[in-house]
């Protein structure tokens, strides 16, 4: 009688966001500190020795340096310096719901949860590296390409800490990459072994970027798409029901480019 065959679950297709400077304030959740001191997350040690370094560095800075660090307006400082300064005892909400930026409006994550979604998301964040849908994040204001005094470049940080976490996350699996370019540097191409990725393009017809705005919108309206329809391959002709009217959409080589050609 031969062995019994086991069947492996094949692993959802995963999309890769970027964070959003729109952020829903407060929370019921867990105080940041308390979901860093379980220590059970893989990145939990990285995402802890930023913190140090944030609550070493912000009271102190400037207000210019602290401007560059939040990514805010001078008549701002205060406020993310508070931000920066309180993140141990801040509370926390699910990533779906802390990031309120256009992107993930229409992709309607806050509606989303782990349960319900048909891929998995992880997003990009220069605070906690990688979060998924539903971990805790507290309200906060920080750019991924500051840097921190004591510990560097956060760009540079990340990368080197996702390396071998974003290769066993996305190991023979789909992985739709909708990253900008400042956030997709955490994800060199030598940790992306055998991974199926299909990077997405917003280009003007001459193959510039695209308006950042429109782009947004479009790059949301995609990710709801790839959400409700995990396997689908979006062709040309889908491009008016996937990204909107004015858009045209082609694959070119490892890429899904969307192009701008309305009015």
């Amino acid at each position: 009688m031969s062995a019994a065959r086991t069947t492996v679950p094949r692993r959802p297709p995963l999309l890769l966001l970027p964070p959003s400077k729109g952020k829903a304030e407060g929370g019921n959740g867990p105080a940041y500190a308390t979901t860093l001191a379980a220590g059970d997350h893989p990145l939990a040690a990285p995402r802890q020795q930023v913190l140090t370094a944030l609550l070493a560095a912000a009271p102190a800075l400037a207000d210019g340096p602290l401007a560059r660090l939040a990514g805010v307006r001078a008549r701002d400082v205060d406020l993310a310096r508070e931000l920066l300064t309180s993140l141990p005892d801040a509370p926390t909400l699910p990533a779906r719901r802390r990031y309120t930026g256009v992107v993930h409006g229409n992709a309607g994550l806050a509606e989303l949860t782990p349960d319900t979604a048909r891929a998995e998301v992880l997003i990009v964040s220069p605070l906690l590296g990688l979060a998924g849908l539903d971990e805790p994040v507290p309200h906060y204001r920080l750019e991924l390409g500051a840097s921190v005094p004591g510990l560097g470049g956060l760009a540079t940080f990340w990368r080197d800490r996702l390396a071998t976490h974003l290769a066993g996350v996305t190991a023979g699996r789909r992985v739709w990459d909708l990253l900008p370019g400042e956030h997709a540097r955490v994800w060199p191409p030598a940790s992306r072994g055998d991974a199926a990725v299909v990077a997405a393009r917003f280009v003007r017809p001459d193959g510039r970027a695209a308006n950042a705005a429109r782009t947004k919108v479009a790059k949301g309206r995609l990710a709801a798409y790839l959400l409700a329809h995990p396997d689908a391959e979006p062709a040309t002709g889908d491009a008016a029901e996937v990204l909107g009217a004015g858009w045209e959409l082609d694959r070119a080589g490892g890429a899904l480019v969307a192009t701008w050609t309305g009015a």
